[in-house]
């Protein structure tokens, strides 16, 4: 399959990027090294901007392409909390040239469960905390 973020060298988003990471994306990465690529925000794990941009972005590429989080995979494809549909998001100006089947977009939808329930389970183990 084709990628149209590789073939017109894009990375508009990875600008000021607020993507959020499993657990798992996390410790994937941990695994390679990196350290000090994400933040705590809200409960989410979120991947951290430098200077603007991507913690992983240098000289317009990606630096874990392959082992990037699952959400920087499924991307453009966005899941909407308030009306829990997925879609392509509109900031991407290559949206129309990626193709996603339903397995995708239902490989979203999981990925973005695992956060929420990932993300509840920090808060309630940090209300512990602060109680004990």
């Amino acid at each position: 399959m084709s990628n149209p973020c590789l073939e017109h060298n894009c990375s508009k988003c990875c600008y000021k990027t607020e993507m959020t990471l499993t657990n798992e994306d996390v410790e994937r990465i941990l695994k390679l090294g990196y350290k000090d690529f994400y933040i705590y925000k809200n409960g989410y794990l979120q991947l951290e901007n430098v200077h603007g941009h991507c913690y992983f972005l240098k000289k317009d590429l990606c630096s874990i392409y392959d082992d990037r989080p699952e959400g920087c995979k499924l991307y453009p494809q966005v899941f909407d909390l308030d009306s829990a549909e997925v879609y392509l998001h509109e900031f991407c100006p290559y949206n129309d040239e990626f193709e996603f089947s339903e397995d995708d977009a239902r490989r979203l939808e999981e990925v973005i469960a695992l956060e929420e329930r990932e993300r509840n389970e920090r808060i309630l183990k940090r209300l512990h905390e602060l109680s004990g």
